[in-house]
């Protein structure tokens, strides 16, 4: 509904497979009713852990306040993809920058270096069974 503003909240709940009532009892905030029609507001506020890559391609923990500090980490990683790819202009918008107080590996030598370690890497991590 966030990216489809013509989309109703029951067609929503129905793709996903969820009860609208499931959507109001954990996003209550997120939702507000306007022209007699529910309404998702343009950014969350629920915090979200997501994992970047320090300089040795360790994943670091990053709590997320917002959707918008989500997708920039997502950026990121898809531009460091490209850059390994090689493009090597990938990363300049990120040059010197931070998402949520960390702050983004963009060394051409230090992404060299930890290149290895990135192959298995993630934005989220799942773990079924203390296995990773």
């Amino acid at each position: 509904m966030r990216r489809d503003r013509t989309l109703r909240l029951t067609q929503a709940t129905k793709l996903h497979g969820v009860k609208p009532e499931t959507i109001h009892k954990y996003f209550p905030s997120e939702l507000r009713k306007s022209g007699g029609r529910f309404r998702v507001r343009k950014s969350n506020r629920y915090t979200a852990t997501v994992y970047l890559p320090d300089r040795y391609g360790n994943p670091v923990e990053v709590p997320t306040q917002s959707s918008k500090e989500r997708k920039q980490a997502s950026q990121y990683l898809r531009d460091l993809g490209r850059y390994l790819r090689g493009q090597k202009n990938a990363l300049s918008r990120w040059h010197g920058k931070k998402i949520a107080g960390v702050e983004l590996v963009t060394a051409g030598r230090t992404i060299v270096a930890m290149e290895p370690a990135l192959s298995e890497f993630s934005l989220y991590r799942a773990f079924n069974g203390g296995a990773a």
